[in-house]
């Protein structure tokens, strides 16, 4: 029997890939019909983590251990010449050797002919991105200019690997550049394209998912971190994700929830390319033939002003319904953290053990 092409989504975050997940989601059954075949198992809101997870031999939570042997039955038993799967956590996971060498063998045990889909952006506005994710997801506290000089140069981060990892298990990679224009016209068709399919099939194929945090939203993520100490290190994976959950849903039933942080100021973010300029080229030249200025000509080089409030402070106004809304949110994460139930050890529940290979700690199923 021939190989099913498997087209496979890894990222990274904050490039578009929670609208991905959700098109997927919802228009499954469309796909089906046009021969693209999107598992059920291992979907956590349209994304295919813990399937991911148990394909790389990565611990997962009891009730999903299944997960990987239910999506090999999936894959037999479907007609379809093509499948879909979606996960950023894939962005660090590959990294690992080991993880890469478990998750590239599942493929040929189940005769899939792996194709990865990647979405490369301009490390300064990626750094910002994930630094504003991190910190809403209560994972981090320390100032943005403290965090970028601890990651910048994170393996994550790099490109060109991406290309020997594709040619070291026969594999193709398909890359489509994340750019501001991307942001503009969305990501979902872009994707569709990557994978052969016109997007004028769809009529939601424009959908913008999760648009990330504001500066509000930022300090307040900020502050309660800083107030749990030393305990807010030994979160678990399922205590972060109900803080941040709460925090999210907390901000917008107050109508205070706000988007577009930007901790860049121009000279940091020229710092940021000085630094990936050389592997970027490597990539680019690899990818599309043409130099990475090129192909991010609306990124590179663009100036920033930033409305972090350590930063640029706010007026009191704003300092007051900040103290207001940081004393509220630390009663309910100390709440959250007399659950037992999610304060359970395990290596699935261990949030840096789940978060190696890669700087980002978005929760991932």
């Amino acid at each position: 029997m021939a190989k099913r092409v498997c087209y496979i989504h890894i990222g990274p975050h904050k490039t578009g890939t929670t609208s991905i997940q959700w098109f997927l989601k919802e228009n499954r059954a469309a796909l089906l019909k046009r021969g693209y075949f999107v598992p059920e198992s291992g979907n956590v809101h349209g994304g295919h983590h813990p399937l991911v997870r148990g394909l790389c031999g990565q611990p997962v939570p009891p009730h999903q251990r299944d997960t990987a042997a239910r999506f090999a039955r999936a894959i037999k038993d479907t007609i379809c010449e093509a499948v879909v799967i979606s996960s950023e956590a894939l962005d660090g996971l590959l990294i690992n050797r080991d993880c890469a060498r478990q998750f590239f063998a599942r493929m040929e045990e189940l005769n899939l002919e792996p194709k990865l889909v990647f979405f490369p952006r301009n490390q300064s506005q990626l750094l910002n991105s994930r630094y504003a994710e991190v910190v809403k997801a209560l994972q981090r506290s320390e100032p943005f200019e403290v965090f970028v000089q601890a990651e910048i140069r994170h393996p994550s981060f790099r490109y060109a690997h991406l290309i020997a990892l594709a040619n070291g298990f026969c594999s193709k990679l398909i890359a489509q550049p994340f750019t501001e224009e991307t942001i503009t016209r969305g990501v979902v068709p872009e994707f569709l394209k990557a994978i052969d399919i016109d997007p004028v099939h769809f009529h939601d194929a424009d959908v913008r998912r999760n648009p990330g945090a504001g500066p509000f939203t930022i300090s307040v993520a900020r502050d309660v971190m800083r107030s749990l100490g030393s305990k807010g290190r030994e979160l678990t994976w399922l205590q972060a994700s109900r803080c941040g959950k709460k925090l999210t849903s907390y901000l917008y039933e107050q109508g205070l929830a706000d988007s577009g942080y930007c901790g860049l100021t121009t000279a940091l973010a020229r710092h940021i390319e000085t630094e990936w300029r050389l592997d970027n080229d490597a990539f680019a030249q690899d990818a599309w033939g043409r130099s990475w200025t090129e192909v991010f000509a609306v990124d590179v080089g663009r100036e920033f002003k930033p409305n972090d409030f350590e930063i640029c402070p706010p007026d009191w106004a704003v300092r007051r319904r900040l103290r207001h809304t940081v004393r509220e949110m630390k009663t309910m994460v100390q709440e959250i953290l007399l659950d037992t139930a999610l304060g359970i050890k395990a290596p699935w529940n261990d949030l840096r053990t789940r978060n190696s290979g890669s700087p980002d700690n978005k929760s991932t199923g």
